[in-house]
């Protein structure tokens, strides 16, 4: 009865934990919190056409606040714990959010996820005819030829730790996060489309923050476009 993204970020975070060599009975009890993007419940939609499938475990197996909170219910972590649904940004505003917590004091520790499995026809059909979907299949990201996004699953988990509170022994830290921020394009010609102007906007905000120059630096820049 339980969502296979509830499991699969368990077996993530622990591996994340291991890989920061950070015991996990080092966090039970702590300030720590967990911070989710998710936006698919695709795994409930089987139990649609047959009710009684449902069990007693049924609501808490396929509740997206459940994703994040069953990490801190295993882990025993106290800090804050939710699921931000943003559609396709909602791991980059959960790990916004987990910043802003690290910022303020709130917490040290932060595990940030996000995942999405596709288990349900449902999505596929509706954005087909959306036409929002590649008729080929293929994802051609900065190309010409490119006609559509396909869709893809997967899941990921960081730990991040705030610098205050030093890195554990025998941890490898990967590295530095800068800033973060989040904004909405507001109105534009279409709920489902972008605003290049706001996010134009939201980046001359981050870079004059912290007084970077985009020239003076080697970077790439990637986003989805719709959210």
């Amino acid at each position: 009865a339980m969502d296979p993204q509830q499991w699969l970020l368990l077996q993530l975070v622990w591996e994340a934990l291991e890989h920061a060599n950070i015991r996990p009975s080092d966090l039970a009890g702590s300030n720590t919190g967990v911070y989710v993007g998710a936006s698919s419940l695709d795994y409930h939609h089987r139990f649609l056409v047959d009710p009684a499938m449902a069990d007693m475990q049924f609501m808490t197996g396929n509740t997206l606040s459940i994703v994040s909170n069953r990490i801190s219910y295993i882990y025993d972590l106290r800090g804050p714990s939710f699921t931000v649904d943003t559609a396709c940004s909602s791991s980059i505003v959960a790990l916004h959010e987990a910043v802003s917590a690290i910022e303020s004091g709130q917490i040290d520790t932060a595990i940030v996820c996000g995942v999405s499995l596709l288990l349900s026809p449902f999505a596929f059909v509706g954005f087909s005819r959306a036409t929002m979907l590649s008729p080929t299949g293929l994802c051609q990201a900065f190309d010409a030829n490119g006609d559509g996004y396909v869709r893809s699953e997967g899941g990921a988990v960081v730990v991040l730790r705030a610098a205050r509170a030093g890195i554990p022994e025998g941890a490898k830290s990967h590295g530095k996060l800068l800033a973060t921020g989040i904004n909405a394009d507001g109105r534009t010609v279409g709920l489902s489309l972008p605003s290049p102007y706001a996010q134009a906007d939201l980046l001359r905000e981050i870079y004059e923050g912290l007084e970077i120059n985009p020239t003076d630096l080697a970077f790439v820049e990637t986003h989805g476009t719709g959210t």
